[in-house]
């Protein structure tokens, strides 16, 4: 257990401080840290970090963890956040206290991790798939608020 915990601490320190595009990157980059670690593995690991796979300026993509807090993780949120306002969003739907929003295929996981890392009351949860967020409202909450505040991560949102 004290490999995995240490395996998962350098795994934190690569992502937090180097772009990987790949899992086959990132990899070596552990194995050259001596863990000998198998794909299926780092996948588990990466999954249990809460890693995301988000989008550059370029469109390229490369993996990032969640609440991201020094200067190099914030220029990647803000090129992060950048491609995602302009291409992911494409409609969004409500139904009593929940909040489907459409997005292009690949762009939901990233655009949920945005919402996510904004700490809004008005929103209980996100559950994301490949191109659909799910967000759960509070009951009997403010919509016009939670658009409002959406509209900041998102500028083209708006409620059909």
């Amino acid at each position: 257990m004290a490999a995995k915990k240490t395996r998962l601490e350098v795994l934190r320190y690569l992502l937090a401080n180097k772009h990987f595009d790949n899992q086959d990157e990132i990899l070596k980059d552990l194995q050259s840290q001596g863990f000998k670690v198998a794909q299926p593995t780092l996948s588990r690991d990466l999954h249990a970090l809460k890693v995301s796979k988000v989008f550059n300026d370029e469109g390229q993509s490369f993996y990032t963890l969640p609440n991201m807090s020094n200067t190099n993780e914030l220029a990647f949120r803000k090129s992060k956040t950048r491609i995602v306002q302009n291409y992911g969003f494409l409609k969004a739907t409500v139904s009593a206290n929940l909040l489907v929003i459409k997005t292009l295929h690949g762009y939901a996981s990233s655009l949920a991790a945005e919402i996510d890392n904004y700490t809004i009351p008005e929103i209980i949860g996100s559950v994301a798939g490949d191109d659909t967020i799910l967000l759960i409202l509070k009951e009997k909450c403010n919509l016009s608020s939670v658009e409002d505040l959406l509209t900041k991560i998102i500028p083209h949102f708006t409620l059909e």
